[in-house]
């Protein structure tokens, strides 16, 4: 297969990572799109192929957002921490009393709320957002374990702050469960299979959340600690 920089792709054809996606491509309210070869969303990549690496550094990958805990960053390494073609980072964007949505016990447990609570996790957004700032240059992908709850809150921070619409955030978030659901071990026990689907709902209550309290966006990024010529930054990064 060619694997040239120049070519676009919405789901990278890789071997052993099944949902690793583009945030290239999205029309925008103000008439643009969205670049393609700026950020990817992903999955643990513990098991890829080093054909699979080789596929992304060709794709233009320059730096990496682990964002698991430190406990699940150990037990299922990233194959790009010791790489010294990528830069690595560890942001564990998690509540103090879930690291890891697969391990959820309590009944009654609801992802939108859980999303909600990441969101207002303002100092590891900023965190990650300085570190996007760093790296203005070339890809940067983004994962958690399954590339669907903590992966879907910085997507939907990103396309937010390029002017996406709800629906295209909404539809970017819903796929996951389709892509993983054949290839991923999520299964869930004590009747919480449920919370494998990626289901519209969760992922709005977290967007509802941000355009009720804060307004837009922006208003929200401005909240963390951002500053106004650094979310211009960002967009520049992700806007054509």
């Amino acid at each position: 297969m060619k694997r040239n920089a120049e070519l676009n792709y919405n789901r990278l054809p890789l071997e052993k990572a099944y949902n690793v996606r583009e945030l290239g491509g999205y029309a925008t309210r103000n008439g643009s799109v969205t670049k393609y070869h700026q950020f990817l969303r992903s999955e643990n990549l513990t098991d890829i192929t080093e054909e699979d690496k080789e596929f992304l550094i060709d794709y233009g990958l320059k730096a990496m957002i682990d964002l698991r805990g430190r406990e699940e960053a150990l037990v299922y390494p990233n194959p790009f921490r010791t790489d010294d073609r990528v830069t690595y980072i560890n942001c564990p964007l998690i509540t103090e009393n879930i690291l890891d949505l697969r391990a959820v016990k309590e009944e009654g447990f609801n992802p939108g709320e859980f999303y909600v609570k990441l969101v207002e996790y303002k100092e590891m957004i900023l965190n990650i957002f300085r570190f996007i700032l760093d790296h203005e240059d070339g890809c940067i992908l983004f994962h958690c374990q399954a590339g669907k709850d903590r992966t879907g809150v910085l997507a939907m921070l990103l396309l937010g702050i390029s002017g996406v619409s709800k629906e295209d955030i909404i539809a970017n978030y819903e796929v996951t469960y389709t892509y993983l659901k054949d290839h991923v071990e999520i299964r869930l026990d004590d009747g919480l299979e449920e919370l494998e689907y990626s289901r519209p709902e969760w992922i709005e209550q977290a967007y509802d959340h941000i355009m009720s309290v804060y307004g837009s966006f922006k208003k929200y990024l401005l909240s963390t600690g951002l500053t106004k010529k650094e979310i211009r930054q960002i967009r520049e990064k992700l806007l054509v």
